[in-house]
């Protein structure tokens, strides 16, 4: 007997598939670990139970009635009041709200029009202490601390007594404590034969709680395990399971000798709330990535050494002590920066090529270095090479960068710090949501930039290109680095195990 059955279910996106036959159940009584890397299919699964997506082909079940056909389409509304309740990492809550209205929102008590508060408070409090939440119901959300408001997510999805509760990496914010008491309620909820399912990259997480767990792997299932028939190495070999292509260019020669003095060094880089105690040296001629789970602290660093957040520690350029307070100091300095988010970082979407490209050369395309005016010639000399090396694909310079695909966007947010000769070249997610040609090229392109003398610092959620087009990788864990990785350690599996094991956690 099954409480929910995933019966070869398939998704695409704009032609891409993401899922293919995905097939798996879950049973009544029981805890359900999804596993699996980034981009391996789980939130688009989660989904189309929750109701936020329909399957393109296959079947959804849930307590033996198909789901997402007839007229009364399947929806999140549906879905939870068939039983099925998630908490999800990014929060929902209405922070100007109070605890409590935010536990019953869409369900207040009234009397006469009016909320009665005495009765929302009421109910809230024993909500509150099942998930371990010892607060006023009263308090604003949002004054809380960001894992006490996860915990209220926690404590609202339990309002409608689900038969099968959905955690979403709900556990990334919560301390050790929190974490047991989120454990008790799953414990509970299983002793009373409802079901969970659990996705988490804490591999310590998924061996205290989960009976069994299915592995996820580039959109299909390559297995599913009881817990006492695997360990760590076996689900990271599950998780990993790929090869290299020669999609990514041949590495310095000898990766693990430092080939030149370091021009920008970093010791106790400290990003307040994200990030403790970095050290990072940047050389000329090598590729550094920053790996770990997606929210370690990678971005803060990035962001950080380019004057856009506040931070404390040493930064020596040339070994000499700097400030990069600001970007304009960065930027003076020798630093370009990609953002992860291209379309409202990287980019004036609204503007031409041209215009992006130019942007960061405004200054040495202006006559006596004067921003009066700027010489058409030369910006059209310089926007035509760099079309033409980074391979752009546009109408024409002219072209707004909106209308460009998100390959081409990219190479035009990367394209523009060409011309400022960057000694440091700063990458945040380089190649997500490009397609695997522009991907190739990208790599190939920023070999090259590492062999003419830059030095390049990347960060990326996926491990095979980390491993591919990196010379070393740091890996980050709750905004520390806990393993340095080059050479013949520089392993996928190595990468995965650094990345998510982390402290193990205390099955209460």
């Amino acid at each position: 007997m099954t409480l929910l059955s995933v019966e070869n279910v398939s998704k695409s996106f704009a032609g891409v598939r993401v899922l293919r036959d995905v097939s798996f159940d879950v049973r009544p009584g029981e805890v359900l670990g999804l596993v699996g890397e980034n981009g391996a299919g789980k939130s688009t699964v989660l989904s189309l139970i929750t109701g936020l997506l329909a399957p393109d082909a296959g079947t959804v079940r849930f307590d033996g009635a198909r789901v997402h056909s007839g007229i009364r389409a399947w929806s999140p509304h549906r879905a939870r009041a068939a039983g099925i309740a998630s908490v999800h990492q990014e929060l929902s809550l209405n922070p100007h709200q109070s605890v409590a209205e935010n536990v019953f929102l869409g369900a207040w008590p009234t009397r006469g029009g009016l909320v009665r508060h005495r009765d929302l408070v009421a109910r809230a409090r024993p909500l509150l202490s099942r998930v371990g939440l010892d607060v006023d119901p009263l308090t604003r959300a949002g004054r809380l601390p960001l894992g006490a408001q996860q915990l209220v997510e926690l404590a609202k999805a339990l309002t409608g007594d689900p038969r099968l509760l959905i955690l979403d990496e709900a556990t990334s914010a919560l301390d050790d404590d929190q974490v047991r008491a989120v454990f008790r309620v799953v414990d509970e909820l299983r002793a009373a034969g409802k079901s969970v399912v659990i996705v988490t990259h804490r591999m310590g997480e998924l061996f205290a709680v989960s009976d069994r767990m299915t592995v996820l792997k580039d959109g299909e299932v390559v297995a599913t395990r009881e817990r006492a028939a695997t360990d760590h190495d076996d689900l990271v070999k599950l998780m990993v399971g790929r090869e290299l292509s020669d999609m990514f260019p041949p590495k310095s020669k000898d990766t693990a000798a430092v080939p030149a003095e370091p021009v920008l060094t970093v010791r106790g880089l400290a990003v307040p709330g994200s990030c403790a105690g970095i050290d990072l040296d940047l050389v000329p001629g090598r590729v550094i990535g920053l790996g770990g789970l997606q929210g370690q602290g990678q971005r803060e660093v990035l962001r950080a050494l380019f004057g856009l957040r506040r931070h404390s520690g040493q930064i020596d350029m040339d070994g000499r002590p700097c400030r990069l307070a600001t970007p304009r100091e960065a930027i003076r300095r020798g630093i370009g920066y990609v953002p992860e988010d291209r379309k409202t970082e990287g980019l004036h979407i609204a503007h031409s090529v041209r215009a992006n490209l130019s942007l960061p050369s405004l200054r040495a395309l202006a006559p006596a270095r004067s921003l009066t005016t700027v010489s058409r010639r030369q910006e059209a000399r310089l926007v035509a090479g760099l079309v033409d090396s980074m391979r752009i694909k546009a109408s024409s310079p002219a072209q707004e960068v909106r209308r460009l695909s998100g390959g081409n966007q990219q190479k035009v947010a990367l394209a523009k710090w060409l011309p400022t000769k960057p000694r440091v070249l700063l990458l945040a997610e380089p190649t997500r949501g490009i397609d695997v040609g522009t991907k190739r090229q990208i790599y190939h392109h920023l070999r090259e930039l590492a062999d003419s003398g830059m030095a390049v610092l990347v960060t990326s959620g996926d491990t095979m290109e980390l491993v591919g087009l990196c010379d070393e990788v740091a890996v980050m864990y709750e905004g520390s680095i806990v393993d340095r990785l080059v050479g013949a350690e520089l392993t996928e599996e190595r990468l995965v195990h650094a990345s998510v094991v982390g402290q193990e956690v205390t099955h209460v």
